[in-house]
This record gives structure tokens, C-alpha cells and sequence, in this order.
């Protein structure tokens, strides 16, 4: 049975960004033959494009028309896509590279988005290292929850690529773009061609691109108006003992900073300027770390991919269809010199005979501090007695007594090659920036056999997937082995000299002089770091990840039986599919080496998954009712182990009453199983920024978290309902969508915040005085307070370990809009417009463990890691004209305004202060193009000229007072992109 085409087919073109030439192909074929296919949403082969449940399709032209070599960003653009990773922002509260972009569909996280390439799973989730864009004939989104017809992972929805299998001949094409002062080049190469041959067809495509680097300090207005100083000492906070009038220790200590800080400010106080405040601002008893100028807003990349597909016909009746993709994305990343935090209190006190040790012991008699000095020991070192305490002259106040001496420190905060002036590690770039990055290759071999049985409707397919991905992470660390003895002045610092040893200097005087505590920029530095002793305590570290998967599905599809309604359509499977991660650390981190983070072990874990799968169409057609049809499916799947099995059902209906109304609404049940990382990953560190509430501090903190061999699978029930309208011929259509995703069991992970907060929560309840040093030492010490918080003597958080965990419950519902109008102008060409919009209704989240429940809709969610930035509306508006070789593009990128919501208490009552600001205001970007096609500028063969620009206004959001100053899940740092394009078929 087929559905009225005028509905069904206005169904699907209401909700793409421009004309869609699939459809015309398709209405072309039907006054030929008319080719049996598998569309998204069903596994039944079918001669239409009947669908009940929305799909929206993005073609090649409007892939083109978003005018950025990555496609995370076509992605990014859909109004009902929330949190997709497209620009960088390292150092963010939820920190973003920009270059392992994944669909994030209704914001529900990249693991509830299945993933397709020709409608074969892929385990390749970065949509920015896949297939070359001139290789893509479409990408169908399934708005719906599909694990009934696709497995696990596909609650929110499917992205299914479609490539251009069927290309015929040759095509190349010339993409550059730029920002307004040329501080973003970005460039893309491409080629494809394809060819009929005596049994087939054969078609490949190569694509090369390449990013230029988006310093922050080319946004210098956002490094100035945002947060980018670090609340951890710079280079570091010390413990100094604290004397009485007559010079004896009175047990004490004091939070002082390094007598170093602000001695030289370098380039000035600008923080839009590279070298600002070099030796640090201080602010309290805290010397701040400016580091901006060492990260960036977009990173740099290098992309290369390849597609080839061929297609054998052995006969008429058995076809086989083998692909093959591969890719290579290179990204280089700037960062900090060094992360702050990590394993303090396990390293040693600077004792006073180090070289470096500026705290000369000074005692107040009356008269201000003045120095001290001690009894001389046989060494001519301080004499100490056994307890190693110095012991003070008989006179401490006159030198003629005894020698002068420097105080035993603890280091309390320490930000290791931080000071901007000191000797920096051979490891970094020449603006003191330290390199980071990664190197991902994948390649993906997908072949499928398909045997169309002689005689009958039915044709059974057997399809195999092997990929293989390896993913080399660049990251910095430093040698706790090595701080520890550079601090004791044994460090091996030359392993061809392994009788000589040096100390670490990690004072302000490996840069400046320091007498009596104070410093000077003399040009002598009191004890200078050598270049060996700073690259030894340097890890450049290497993370190598392995990825293996391998799928094969027996199937088969055609009519089962016939009823008076007409044919009832099904397609049955078997699936098996196989995970495979093998991950390799470095060996410092096997040893325990790394400074953040400590401990990581090689590990390698594997999940099998079998399942089997049903989908029905049945028809439900009377005269009096109009035409409907009623889709049943199920999928059995076996994880096995602690996993078990799941069954999960859909029920769909698609009823068209009268020519020009179509409705359709779907229910169905999900399973998203943890993956492997979830399971098995061990330990991984990386910095929050985070508030203490004991002691209201607000600092970057090592969070480190692991697998969790407790988790049970996410489960979601999915509703949607729409309905579809066309008028006026066909040339307006109208139509809306409601989603609903009801989770239970979330996989989540805790914050640093989280877990802090809730320890204060309890320390409160227990009757704790958070006025009182004594009643949190107390606390921290006793057993009731969370261990997961690592602390030292003084209380000093240093580092949490959060965990993944079972979320209580989640729950999302949106309501979606579109619209197409096609006007006919006749000799002034065909204009089309589009609208889609989006309205998130609810996100809801209680996470349990005492976190209080919220609803995340209209607000930045910085807090909750598994929400995105959820402004309530998102609307694209697009205005397309053609006339003979002449095309255009107007579009309209509204996004709502979202209130505030800071991962630190103390930055968003900074920013209600400075700014006067709770909530972002919404905003308009614009962007339009012209193009011209040349029909023999060369030779016969077609150039097309485009030129356009994305943010035609050059508008950016207004800066707030928190880390990089934008929330770049929402708005675009980049300002106005003007770009050319030449197509040249050849």
C-alpha cells in the first residue's frame, strides 16, 4: 500500500533548508521504474518515502550551504540538536575541543544518537573525520526513538549518511573561508568521480582540509570581560611557619603566597596581550595565573578521508555492495604550561637549606620582622636537633651569633612552569603555550550481499562491518618521582651524568633575587632552573586508543501475507556485533608518575551482543477513514554478563484522512547499554573549577573518575505525535511534532561541585561549625566525612573522585515547527522558504544522592553535566531564490536567551556585579550566498562560483564573567565568516 505521494512527500520537504533534489529524482523514477529502497525509520524495502515517524532531510545542497568543512556543524545548526562540541573551549567548565563533533539530538548526550552510514551501524561517532562531504547525497535525522529497528543506542534518534553511490562522472571542488582579520583560515579540497561499468558501478571521493589555530587573544574583548585566572597559586602557595616575639616556633602556620608575585608584570595588565602580569596578580593571599593567551577558541587541524563504493551485479538476481572509508584527523591544541592541583601532599617539605627557599625566618620583637639566624652545625648548615627543628642562636636576633637561615615549608598549591618568566620546558611553543592534540585514523569496511529470490517479493541480505580506529592523545603532565626528589636536590636531572643531582626550584627566585622575603628583578635569579632539571619533571604523555568493531546482520524483507486492507510488508534479522577497546598509557603512567592523576593501568575489554529483530507494515485502509498504516517492531538483544537482555517494542501509526492532512504518532521502548568505558576505564583525571564551601575558595581542582562495573543499562520510554499539512496546491506545507523521552537509570557522572557540596551538606547536619578551623579538621579526619575528597593537613582540597552512576530519573519533551512555501515567479525565477523551529518544553532531572532535582529548559546547566545549554526556542529561517544559473541564500539563525547558571557560586554573583546580567540575551546570526554557474567556462564542462558569509553582521553574544567568556554550546566566537567556493566538473 502507498499513501497519497503529495502528503507524505511535502512531509519530508518541509523539513530540509532547501529545494530537495531527492524528491525530484525520486518523482522522475516513478514515470520509469520505480526502484525498491530501505528508508530511515524502517527496514522494510518499499517504492515510497512513507514514514511515521519524523524524519528530517538535510541534502547536499544544504550541507554546502552551512558552509564549514565539518559536518558536526550541519549537525550543530538543527534546531533540535543541543551540546554538540564545534569550537574550543578547553578550560571551560565543560571543556570542548572543537574537533570530535557528535550529533546531539534533543540534547539527550552522543550516546543516545545512533550513528548509520548507509544504514549500517558505525561505530565512529566524530562526524568531523567520516566521509568526504562530496561524497554525502543526504543525511536523514530520525527524530524518534528507533532501538526496535536499529539496537541500542538510538533513544533520541538516528543520523543516517547516505552517500552518492550513483555518482557519474567528475567533480572538484575549492572551499575557503576566513574570519574579518584573517585570524581563522579554514580550507577544504575535494574530488569525486564515479563510473558505470559492465557489471556495476564504481565511485570514490578524496577530501582534504585544514584549520588555522583561534587564539584567545585574537577575542581579546572575551579574555577581559570572561574568567581566566587561576584561583591555585602561581608558582605556588606555601605554609610558612609562624614565630613569636622571641623567635620560637609557635606551631602555626600561614597561607602565604610567593614573595615573587607581581614583582614584574612583562607586557602589562592587559589580559587581551600575551605576557600580562608575568609573574602573577596578587589578589588576597593568592597569586593569580593569568592563561588565557594560552589557549584557544578553535584549534587547528588536518583532515584527510577517503570513500569508495562498488557495486557488482553477478546476475539479476544477486548484487553485492562493498565500501570503504577511511580517515586521519590531526589536531593541535594549545593549553596552560602545566594544570594546576594534583598529588600535593604527598610531596615533601622544601626544607630551608634549598637554594632556592625564599622564606628567610624573620621574627616581630616590636620593632616589624626582622631576620633570624641559628646555630651552626658541624656542616655549616643550621644545627638541627633530632626532631630536625633548627636550632636558634642565644641571641636569634644578632647575627654575630649565628648564621642566617630560611624556614621548612609545605607546599600548600603549586602550579608547576606556570611562572611566565622562568625557564620553560624544551616540550612547548615559543609563546610558552604547552602543544597538546591527537592523531585519529579510522578505517571502515562494509560490504553487503544482497540475493532478490526469483519469483517473489522477498530479497535477503547478508552485511558485514569491520572497523578500526586508533586514537594517539597528546597530553602534559609532570613526574611526581621527579618533583619529589628535584625538591630534595637528588634528581638525575643529565642520565649521562648519574653522579650528579640538582634541586627543583619551585619559587618566584629561579627568576628574581630574594633577600629577607622580598624579591627584585636584578637579573640574577637567586637559583635558576637548568633546562634538563625542568624537562625532567616534564611528561609530554601519549594515551594510545585501539577501537575494534565488527558487525554482521542476516536479513530479510518482502510481503508476508494479504488482508483485505492490502499487503502487510516485514522485514526479519539476526545482528551480531562485537566492541573491542584496547588502551595503552605511557609508562610514566603505569608507574604511578603523573603529578595529575597519578595511576593508570594498560586495559583491554571486549562486548559481544546478539540480537534478532521483527518490523511489520501493516495497512489499515478504508474509504470512509481515508488511507493509514500500522507499524509493529521488536528487537531481542543478549549483552550478556551483568548486562542481561532486553526486549524493546515500537508501535507506529501513519493515517491520512483527507488529501491534504497526514498524522502519525510512535511509542516505544529503549535500551542504551553501558559501554565499555563506563565499565572498564580506569582512572582519568582532568580539571574542574570548583568552590569549596568550607573554606570559599574557588579554584581549578583535579576531578578524577573511573568505570563502574555496577551500572546497569539506561532504559527510555519515547512517544511522538505529528501531524502534517498541505495547502495551496502543495507549494505550502505545514507541520508540528511532539517528542517525549521519559529515562530511567541515566548514566551519569558526578561533579566535583556535586561531591563537595554534599560532604558540607552532611558536615552541617552533624552539627559542624563551619566558623571553626578546629570542627572541620575534625571532620575531614573523622569517618563520616567523604573520603573521595583528598585533603591535606590543612584541609586544602586538592583532588575528587567523582563516579558514574544509575541517575534517578530524565525526562525531555519538544515540540517541533516547519514549514515550506515554494513561490512561483516566473521570469524572476522560484523563490523557497523555509521555517523550523523548536521549543523545549521540559528537561527534567533528578539525579538522586541528594543532588536536588531541576529543570533544565532556558538555562546554561552549567552544573549537570548531562544537560546541555537548553535555550527554550531555536528557529532557522531560510530564504532560497533561483533563476536560470543564479541561486541565493538568506537565512535567519535565532537562538533564545538563557539564564545564567555558572558551575561556581562565586562567578555568577561576580558576573550579576560587574554586569549587571543573570541570563544571556537572544540573539540573530544572518547568513546569505550567491552563486553562478558557468555552463561551458571551460571546455563543456559546468564552474560554479559561490560566495557567501555566515554571521553576515559579525555579531557575538555579550561577554560574561566566566571561563572564556561565552558558552560556546550556544554562540559563535568566530564573528563573521566570509568564504568562496568554486565546483568544477571536469
Amino acid at each position: 500500500m502507498k499513501l497519497k505521494k503529495s502528503i507524505v512527500q511535502m512531509g519530508l520537504a518541509a523539513s530540509v533548508l532547501l529545494p530537495l533534489p531527492m524528491v525530484a529524482v525520486a518523482q522522475q523514477g516513478a514515470a520509469a521504474d520505480i526502484e525498491e529502497v530501505v528508508v530511515t525509520g524502517s527496514r522494510i524495502r518499499r517504492d515510497s518515502f512513507d514514514s511515521s515517524s519524523p524524519v528530517t532531510v538535510v541534502d547536499s545542497a544544504a550541507i554546502e550551504a552551512n558552509a564549514t568543512p565539518n559536518l558536526g556543524e550541519v549537525l550543530a545548526n538543527q534546531t533540535f540538536n543541543y551540546g554538540t562540541d564545534v569550537q574550543t573551549n578547553g578550560y571551560a567548565a565543560r571543556g570542548q575541543g572543537g574537533v570530535t563533533s557528535s550529533a546531539n539530538l534533543r540534547g539527550l548526550g552522543a550516546g543516545a544518537t545512533l550513528n548509520l552510514v548507509d544504514g549500517q551501524r558505525t561505530n565512529n561517532t566524530n562526524l568531523n573525520a567520516t566521509i568526504p562531504q562530496i561524497a554525502i547525497a543526504r543525511i536523514d535525522i530520525l527524530k524518534d526513538g528507533a532501538s526496535a529497528l536499529y539496537g541500542s543506542d538510538a533513544v533520541a534518534g538516528v543520523v543516517n549518511v547516505i552517500t552518492n553511490k550513483g555518482y557519474e562522472g567528475t567533480d572538484v571542488s575549492i572551499f575557503h573561508q576566513e574570519d574579518r582579520g584573517g585570524d581563522l583560515v579554514e580550507k577544504q579540497y575535494e574530488l569525486i568521480t564515479g563510473t558505470a561499468t559492465d557489471n556495476g558501478h564504481f565511485a570514490m571521493a578524496l577530501s582534504y582540509s585544514t584549520r588555522s589555530t583561534l587564539e584567545q587573544t585574537d577575542r581579546p574583548e572575551f579574555l577581559r570581560s570572561g574568567f581566566q585566572r587561576s584561583g591555585t597559586g602561581n608558582p605556588g602557595t606555601f605554609a610558612v611557619p609562624t614565630r613569636n616575639a622571641t623567635g620560637q616556633l609557635t606551631g602555626a602556620s600561614a597561607r602565604t603566597p610567593d614573595p615573587g608575585c607581581g614583582i614584574d608584570n612583562g607586557s602589562g595588565t592587559d589580559v587581551g596581550i600575551k605576557g600580562s602580569y608575568a609573574s602573577g596578580q596578587l589578589l588576597g593571599t593568592t597569586c593569580n595565573f593569568h592563561f588565557g593567551e594560552f589557549w584557544d577558541f578553535m584549534s587547528a587541524q588536518d583532515k584527510m578521508s577517503l570513500w569508495t563504493n562498488y557495486e557488482h551485479r553477478f546476475n539479476d538476481n544477486l548484487t553485492n555492495d562493498f565500501n570503504i572509508n577511511a580517515s586521519r584527523l590531526e589536531t593541535f591544541t594549545r593549553g596552560s604550561p602545566q594544570n594546576p592541583g594534583g598529588r600535593i601532599p604527598e610531596l615533601p617539605v622544601v626544607a630551608g637549606e634549598h637554594p632556592g627557599n625564599p622564606y628567610r625566618a624573620m621574627a616581630n620583637r616590636g620593632n616589624g620582622m626582622e631576620p633570624l639566624y641559628a646555630q651552626a652545625g658541624p656542616d655549616g648548615n643550621p644545627l638541627r636537633n633530632a626532631n630536625g627543628v633548627v636550632q636558634l642562636a642565644s641571641d636569634p636576633f644578632n647575627p654575630a651569633l649565628g648564621i642566617p637561615f630560611n624556614e621548612d615549608v609545605r607546599i600548600t598549591e603549586l602550579r608547576i612552569n606556570a611562572f611566565k618568566l622562568q625557564t620553560q620546558p624544551t616540550a612547548v611553543n615559543d609563546d610558552g603555550a604547552f602543544p597538546q592534540g591527537a592523531d585519529r585514523f579510522d578505517i571502515r569496511l562494509a560490504d553487503t550481499l544482497t540475493y532478490e529470490m526469483p519469483g517473489t517479493s522477498w530479497a535477503v541480505s547478508l552485511a558485514g562491518v569491520y572497523q578500526f580506529g586508533q586514537d594517539d592523545a597528546l597530553e602534559k603532565n609532570s613526574s611526581q618521582l621527579a618533583l619529589i626528589q628535584g625538591i630534595n636536590g637528588t634528581l638525575v636531572a643529565d642520565p649521562s651524568s648519574p653522579d650528579t643531582t640538582a634541586y627543583y626550584n619551585p619559587f618566584a627566585s629561579s627568576v628574581f633575587n630574594c633577600t629577607n622575603r622580598v624579591c627584585a628583578n636584578t637579573g640574577t635569579p637567586q637559583y635558576a632552573n637548568s633546562q634538563a632539571v625542568v624537562d625532567a619533571i616534564t611528561i609530554a604523555g601519549l594515551t594510545q586508543t585501539e577501537s575494534t568493531f565488527k558487525s554482521v546482520e542476516l536479513a530479510a524483507t518482502g510481503e508476508v501475507f494479504e488482508i483485505p486492507t492490502g499487503m502487510i510488508l516485514g522485514a526479519f534479522g539476526v545482528e551480531f556485533r562485537q566492541d573491542e577497546v584496547d588502551v595503552d598509557f605511557d609508562a610514566a603512567r603505569n608507574q604511578c608518575d603523573y603529578h595529575q592523576g597519578g595511576c593508570a593501568v594498560d586495559y583491554t575489554a571486549e562486548q559481544d551482543v546478539s540480537s534478532a529483530f521483527f518490523e511489520l507494515a501493516v495497512p489499515l485502509t478504508t474509504n470512509r477513514l481515508g488511507e493509514a498504516e500500522f507499524q509493529i517492531a521488536g528487537r531481542y538483544t543478549d549483552y550478556g554478563g551483568s548486562i542481561g537482555d532486553s526486549f524493546d517494542p515500537k508501535v507506529a501509526l501513519l493515517w491520512q484522512p483527507m488529501d491534504i492532512l497526514s498524522l502519525r504518532g510512535s511509542w516505544s521502548s529503549a535500551f542504551i547499554a553501558p559501554g565499555l568505558a563506563d565499565l572498564y576505564s580506569p582512572q582519568t583525571c582532568a580539571l574542574q573549577n570548583a568552590g569549596d564551601p568550607f573554606d570559599n575558595s574557588n579554584a581549578f581542582r583535579v576531578a578524577c573518575n573511573e568505570g563502574n562495573l555496577n551500572l546497569t543499562p539506561e532504559t527510555a520510554d519515547v512517544f511522538n505525535v505529528g501531524a502534517s499539512l498541505s495547502l495551496l496546491e502543495g507549494s505550502l506545507s505545514i507541520g508540528v511534532d511532539y517528542a517525549e523521552y521519559d529515562f530511567k537509570d541515566r548514566i551519569s557522572s558526578t561533579t566535583l561541585n556535586q561531591v563537595v557540596n554534599l560532604d558540607y551538606q552532611a558536615f552541617l547536619a552533624a552539627g559542624g561549625n563551619p566558623a571553626s578551623q578546629a570542627s572541620k579538621l575534625a571532620w575531614f579526619n573523622g569517618p563520616n566525612s567523604d573520603k573521595n575528597i583528598n585533603r591535606d593537613v590543612d584541609g586544602v582540597m586538592s583532588r575528587v573522585i567523582v563516579s558514574r552512576l544509575n541517575a534517578q530519573t530524565m525526562k525531555h519533551r519538544a515540540l517541533d515547527l516547519y514549514a515550506r512555501y515554494d513561490l512561483d515567479l516566473g521570469s524572476f525565477g522560484n523563490m523557497v522558504f523555509n521555517l523550523d523551529g523548536t521549543q523545549a518544553l521540559e528537561y527534567s532531572y533528578d539525579l538522586g544522592l541528594g543532588i536536588p532535582a531541576g529543570d533544565g529548559v532556558g538555562s546554561q546547566n552549567e552544573a549537570i553535566a548531562e544537560v546541555p545549554p537548553m535555550p527554550e526556542f531555536r528557529v532557522n529561517a531560510t530564504m532560497n531564490w533561483n533563476l536560470g544559473n543564479h541561486s541565493a541564500l538568506l537565512r535567519a539563525r535565532w537562538i533564545d536567551g538563557f539564564e545564567y547558571s555558572f558551575n561556581s557560586g562565586a562567578l555568577l554573583a561576580g558576573q550579576i556585579a560587574l554586569n549587571g546580567r543573570s541570563a544571556a540575551a537572544s540573539m540573530t546570526y544572518i547568513d546569505a550566498n550567491y552563486a553562478y554557474t558557468f555552463d561551458s567556462l571551460i571546455g563543456d564542462r559546468a564552474t560554479r562560483f559561490e560566495v557567501g558569509a555566515r554571521n553576515l553582521g559579525d555579531r557575538y553574544p555579550e561577554p560574561f564573567f566566566n571561563l572564556g567568556g561565552i558558552e560556546t554550546f550556544v554562540h559563535d566566537i568566530r564573528g563573521r565568516m566570509m568564504y568562496i567556493r568554486i565546483n568544477q566538473e571536469i
